[in-house]
């Protein structure tokens, strides 16, 4: 950590100066719309998420806070292990695919919170957990606000998973067409290292490279899938089309998006506030 540096401020400005944090106002409204893809999208990676889970350190007595739980990525398997959820989210879209998915799965132990992580009272509103997670949620401008909650409401761990580096190649090339400009990420990891430095914890950190390997029916479904993540207006999915043609692989009946994901977990323990073994 470099001394005298406000990482926390860091972090605001690198999500402040965003591609994705300039283009929309309400992020609410914006994943209430993609709820029901992004939905079925974890849905068709569902063994990665179940690998997480079970190298979190979770008993069948504790009780999770899902920090940003969306459709239940974490929240699904974690409460079929754990014996209460709290999943805090902000998009009725995504609660409402959440509660269909517990439903489904014949889970009734997952209490959804509609708020914002931001809003959130802690003991008012949500009362301490064994374990509080954030899985890829991380886009609150005050992190350091935000993490304090997470630890003050972890009565044993913290995990948090977010990104390492920047965007891939492929999200970089296709932002460009859809939006005529060059793609600018978010704070990645090492922001979160110096925060957490800087609050006087001492996490754990493991960094992971994996292949993502996403399946397409034919090229109007690889189409309409990045137009849709990228939200895309409709005068670009022709270009969006076009790159695709070029760099989807033919396995079979299906084309296949290959790229490799860096991917980052951080982990700690509340009670002693210094990096500990599981």
């Amino acid at each position: 950590m470099i001394e005298g540096i406000d990482w926390n401020d860091m972090w605001r400005r690198k999500v402040e100066a965003s591609s994705w944090e300039n283009k929309h106002e309400n992020w609410i409204e914006f994943w209430d719309r993609r709820a029901e893809g992004y939905d079925s999208r974890v849905k068709s990676n569902r063994e990665r998420q179940i690998e997480a889970v079970l190298g979190l350190n979770i008993e069948s007595e504790d009780s999770v806070l899902d920090v940003g739980a969306g459709p239940g990525t974490f929240s699904i398997p974690i409460a079929r292990k754990a014996r209460l959820v709290t999943a805090v989210e902000p998009s009725r879209g995504m609660i409402s695919c959440l509660c269909r998915n517990a439903r489904e799965e014949g889970l009734e132990n997952i209490v959804p919170i509609e708020k914002l992580w931001e809003d959130v009272r802690p003991i008012q509103d949500v009362a301490e957990h064994d374990v509080v997670i954030a899985s890829y949620s991380l886009g609150m401008k005050d992190i350091r606000g935000a993490l304090e909650k997470m630890d003050l409401l972890a009565k044993r761990w913290v995990y948090l998973f977010h990104f390492a580096g920047d965007a891939s190649a492929i999200y970089r090339d296709l932002w460009y067409e859809a939006h005529h400009e060059e793609y600018r990420s978010g704070p990645d990891y090492i922001y979160l290292i110096n925060v957490l430095h800087q609050m006087g914890i001492y996490a754990n950190v493991e960094v992971s490279s994996e292949e993502q390997i996403q399946r397409f029916s034919d090229l109007d479904e690889a189409a309409s899938h990045w137009s849709e993540n990228l939200d895309a207006p409709p005068e670009a999915e022709k270009a969006i089309r076009d790159h695709l043609s070029s760099m989807l692989e033919r396995d079979g009946d299906d084309l296949v998006q290959r790229e490799m994901m860096r991917r980052v977990k951080i982990w700690w323990r509340p009670d002693t506030r210094e990096a500990g073994e599981i």
